[in-house]
């Protein structure tokens, strides 16, 4: 449904660039969620913003497939093509402050009007009911609204616009832990009842291991792992995910007896990355090789039937966040 091939994301002038996507391919099934994690700074927004034509995009390709599966390429102004639709962390920020709420979710059934026309209200209201809002509350304005009400908004908004491909920015983060499941649980219903596909990125693995159907890693503006949810955070092959993973007990539920990882130091300047694997200087197993070659995402197996792949040489001997013996290279 979606493909992303070879994406870069550049800022900065041409003497310090800074790199926050070098070369991010990915592809996520019609109906399916892909959730993206990593630290502050690994660019998963900003592959969530160039994917939905927010930010420029440096060089690759958007693709998403159209009614009969054909792959289009999608152009800089997808933010208006009504293709790609977004919810982002801060619903304030995505809603204007003076007009009522159901005016903000009508506004991609009208979305070359400066106003929009009151015979949109039926619909709008009508998806607000179907995220949990009553027809009063369509008339408030968003600062009247909890932040859980706000969310549910934005979302109706997306429904709105019969956009095949959403991008979830941190949808939960803002919110209040007793509120973050039941906006999870409404994402999946719109998902099912929709046949949405989504992109969801997030730092929190418990809404990752409860909503999506492949996961990313992302370190430093690439792709460490990517697979299967329960493959990736079962058994995770990269010493990056393991100590993402190893954070989080709760999620780790098949890895009880696995160490805790404490990374050094924090995340590289992207201006200026390590050469070869950008997590050796973090990383407990690293070995002269990984200075010297940059590594590539690979499955396990040689015909590629793996959906499992891992951007580490020496994935095969890091189980559980300890290193097997073996020769350095």
């Amino acid at each position: 449904m979606l493909a992303v091939d070879d994406l870069v994301v550049t800022y900065g002038g041409r003497r310090d660039p800074l790199r926050a996507v070098d070369g991010v391919s990915l592809s996520i099934r019609r109906g399916e969620t892909l959730g993206i994690i990593g630290e502050s700074g690994s660019g998963k927004s900003t592959l969530a913003a160039a994917v939905a034509g927010l930010t420029p995009v440096t060089s690759g390709r958007v693709r998403i497939a159209d009614a009969d599966g054909v792959p289009t390429d999608v152009p800089a102004t997808v933010g208006r093509s009504g293709r790609v639709q977004m919810i982002f962390q801060d619903p304030m920020l995505a809603l204007s402050p003076s007009l009522p709420v159901w005016r903000s979710v009508a506004e991609p059934l009208a979305p070359r009007s400066l106003r929009v026309p009151g015979r949109f209200r039926a619909r709008a209201v009508e998806l607000l009911g179907r995220v949990g809002l009553g027809p009063e509350q369509a008339e408030r304005r968003p600062a009247q609204l909890s932040g859980g009400q706000r969310q549910r908004v934005t979302i109706a908004r997306a429904v709105a616009a019969s956009a095949p491909v959403v991008m979830c920015d941190e949808p939960v983060a803002a919110l209040d832990i007793s509120l973050q499941a039941g906006v999870l649980r409404l994402l999946d219903e719109m998902r099912a009842e929709h046949d949405l596909t989504y992109l969801f990125i997030s730092h929190d693995m418990t809404s990752i291991a409860r909503l999506a159907d492949q996961v990313g890693v992302m370190y430093l503006g690439r792709l460490v792992e990517v697979g299967p949810v329960r493959a990736v955070l079962g058994e995770p092959r990269h010493p990056y995910t393991q100590a993402l993973i190893s954070a989080v007990p709760s999620v780790a539920r098949a890895g009880r007896g696995r160490e805790r990882t404490l990374l050094p130091g924090e995340i590289p300047d992207a201006r200026r990355p390590p050469s070869g694997c950008r997590f050796r200087t973090r990383c407990p197993f690293a070995q002269p090789r990984c200075a010297r070659e940059a590594p590539t995402l690979s499955a396990d197996s040689t015909d590629g039937a793996d959906e499992h792949r891992t951007a580490c040489h020496f994935w095969p001997q890091i189980r559980n966040g300890r290193a097997t013996p073996f020769t350095a290279a």
